[in-house]
């Protein structure tokens, strides 16, 4: 019997020895189960704080000269870096910019920049971004170490600006002015992240604007300038057009040599003519009827031929003549290009001894009517109506304006009060200085500008002027500033001084961060 007993026995050891093995195993796999959920658990809130928006708003990104931009601060500048060199391009090449700009459906880093070298997009805006950061920061650190804080006119310029921010998300029904941020400034930004973005870039170029400001000149100094300077700063005008030399086609000729004797006879035929179009020129109705005459549909318009522009613009084979001392009104001479031949007539130097003018303006703008949306665009009777239409609407509110502007004794007070609820106009108080006549950076319009510089205009004159570009401007002159050529003068001075405190700021490198993986582009 006890053998049998003992056969049971280790028989029923043995099965439990397989349960204790078997519960183990179990109890094993279960905490290896749990396990891996909770290392999973913490992947997924590590993943979901690390790309959370309150981390791209702490963490550092990247440092520069000591200052630290987080990654939402640096998305911040890389869009307004995108945004700048789109807005660049298209005022160059319009519709055609789209070939020269990244694909806005896809990532920057995906899309290559130079395909030479590998570079993408993203690594141009990264570079260029980092390029304008460096400015400010430059800017800010000196006004940290110059103790500078911004006056209470510039800080309310800033909190004028986030309250347009505010005053959008309102009118465009967003539930919260983070939402409407986070919509049109970037997906990880909020209010204080905006507001210490725009509080760095203000106190930044305050403070260069001071230091530009802190440059003070005497008379002496901004005649002494202006001589030494005065072939860049006077003003010129002339006249001008080109006799073109005649296209030749490379493909119509065997050797190089042929095609180069044959270029070179066309150019010396165009200078033939220009030659004798110069010796027919008597006096500047000459000059104008010798440009129509030449290219009816290019020069038809007297105004087509005639330049004003500053000396620093002059450039090209006539430069050195115009800017002659000797010339006088009536010279001509001509010119050779690689495309022909320019005709240029001299008419005036002007060293722009005169004074800028000051004036106010209500702005009544007429509705603007795209002729896109008739058929036979600005010839189409129903087109011809409506602008008629709106140009007497808006000169009906410019009446109405004048009426009340006398009624309340023509004064600029009465002006100021008029404009809240009747001027198109987005300039503050409608105020305008440093107003130039025949200059290149003309602020004006002709109309007005021949107006202001009325020999006999007076301080208190009011108008109201038509223009074809706006509409009706009620025009109030204040008075003449300074001399033009002694502001030329001092902002080539202040330019110069300001240049040299620049280059003397301490150069900066940037540091990126880890974190800099969270930036998007």
């Amino acid at each position: 019997m006890s053998g049998v007993l003992d056969k049971k026995a280790d028989k029923m050891n043995r099965r439990e020895e397989r349960v204790r093995k078997e519960q183990k195993e179990k109890r094993k796999v279960r905490i290896i189960a749990v396990t891996v959920v909770i290392v999973f658990a913490l992947l997924v809130a590590g993943a979901l704080f690390i790309n959370s928006k309150f981390v791209r708003r702490t963490l550092t990104a990247i440092t520069i000269g000591g200052v630290n931009f987080s990654a939402a601060e640096f998305d911040f500048f890389y869009n307004n870096s995108y945004s700048e060199y789109q807005e660049y391009m298209t005022s160059q090449l319009g519709d055609y910019a789209t070939a020269y700009l990244p694909d806005s459906s896809r990532p920057h880093s995906s899309q290559l920049y130079n395909d030479e070298t590998g570079e993408t997009w993203a690594d141009y805006f990264i570079d260029y971004t980092i390029d304008q950061i460096e400015g400010l920061v430059k800017f800010y650190n000196a006004a940290m170490a110059s103790g500078y804080t911004m006056n209470d006119e510039k800080r309310a310029e800033m909190d004028n600006e986030l309250m347009e921010y505010r005053m959008y998300a309102e009118m465009y029904g967003y539930p919260s002015l983070d939402a409407f941020i986070q919509e049109f400034v970037g997906i990880s930004m909020n209010e204080k992240t905006l507001r210490n973005v725009i509080e760095f870039i203000n106190t930044a170029s305050s403070y260069s604007e001071h230091v530009r400001d802190s440059f003070v000149y005497s008379d002496g100094d901004i005649a002494e300038y202006y001589q030494e300077n005065k072939d860049n700063q006077d003003s010129f005008t002339y006249r001008y057009f080109l006799v073109r030399a005649e296209t030749v086609d490379e493909e119509d000729y065997f050797s190089d040599e042929e095609y180069e004797e044959a270029n070179a006879a066309a150019l010396a035929e165009a200078g033939a003519i220009a030659a004798q179009i110069v010796d027919g020129i008597s006096d500047e109705e000459g000059f104008i009827a010798a440009a129509e005459e030449y290219s009816p549909e290019e020069y038809g318009d007297p105004d087509s031929t005639l330049k004003v522009y500053p000396g620093s613009w002059l450039a090209g084979p006539y430069q050195d003549w115009m800017l002659d001392e000797a010339r006088q009104y009536g010279d001509v001479m001509s010119f050779e290009m690689t495309t022909g031949f320019y005709v240029v007539y001299f008419i005036e130097r002007d060293p722009n001894e005169y004074r800028m003018a000051e004036m106010r303006q209500i702005l009544i703008m007429r509705e603007d009517i795209s002729e896109e949306m008739f058929a036979e665009g600005v010839d189409d009777p129903d087109y011809i109506e409506a602008a008629e239409y709106a140009d007497t609407a808006a000169r009906e509110r410019a009446d109405t304006v004048v009426s009340l502007f006398i009624e309340g004794g023509a004064t600029e007070e009465m002006l100021i009060a008029l404009m809240a609820e009747n001027s198109d106009d987005s300039t503050e108080g409608g105020f305008y200085d440093l107003i130039t006549r025949n200059a290149a950076n003309n602020k004006m319009v002709s109309e007005i500008e021949e107006w202001l510089f009325d020999p006999d205009r007076q301080i208190g004159d009011y108008e109201l002027i038509e223009t074809e570009a706006y509409g009706y401007h009620f025009v109030y002159f204040m008075g003449y500033g300074e001399r033009y050529c002694d502001h030329l003068a001092k902002e080539g001075l202040q330019n110069r001084d300001y240049s040299a405190w620049e280059e003397g700021l301490e150069p900066l490198e940037a540091e990126k961060r880890w974190a800099f993986i969270f930036t998007q582009n």
